[in-house]
């Protein structure tokens, strides 16, 4: 075991059941998890449960554990990871991806919820404005049209001056 356990349950309802085993420097019984994790690592649907993650849905628990247990452990790095097995440095590599998308999504989510708000803003004021615009146009083309006419009364009420001689 390279000091890091994988307990953190990857499938929600499928957490990792740890070993039983004796500590060789207390020969005390503590929990084991990195042959439950090989085995996990094994399983042919593991890898398809990661690509298919809800990674907007993580469990506030989960994402304390990772932040309080792995991300500030210096032997949870996937360089270190790397010498006990390829794998389990993939999947340091995934969780700590989880984790910064966590942190990230936190920060995004509300400027997304802020943008949306925005945007429908813009659009109820832009159609206003095109509404007040046909109205502008209407106005503008009653306007023209009333010149229009005051032109051609004008022009017909025009005397010509030879016959005023």
């Amino acid at each position: 075991s390279s000091g890091i356990n994988a307990e953190w349950p990857l499938r929600p309802g499928k957490g990792i059941k740890p070993d039983r085993v004796n500590d060789p420097a207390t020969g005390k019984k503590v929990e084991d998890f990195w042959k439950p994790s090989q085995k996990l690592l094994g399983d042919m649907k593991f890898l398809q449960s990661l690509k298919d993650y809800d990674k907007d849905n993580v469990p506030v628990a989960f994402v304390k554990k990772i932040r309080a247990t792995y991300i500030p452990n210096p032997e949870f790095v996937p360089e270190k990871i790397r010498q006990a097995s390829n794998a389990a440095e993939g999947l340091c590599k995934w969780v700590r991806a989880i984790e910064a998308y966590d942190r990230v999504a936190k920060v995004v989510a509300p400027k997304k919820a802020a943008l949306a708000i925005a945007e429908s803003k813009f659009a109820e004021a832009q159609k206003s404005l095109n509404a007040k615009r046909a109205m502008l146009k209407e106005v503008q083309d009653k306007l023209q049209s009333l010149r229009d006419k005051f032109e051609e009364n004008t022009k017909k009420k025009k005397v010509p001056t030879a016959t005023l001689r």
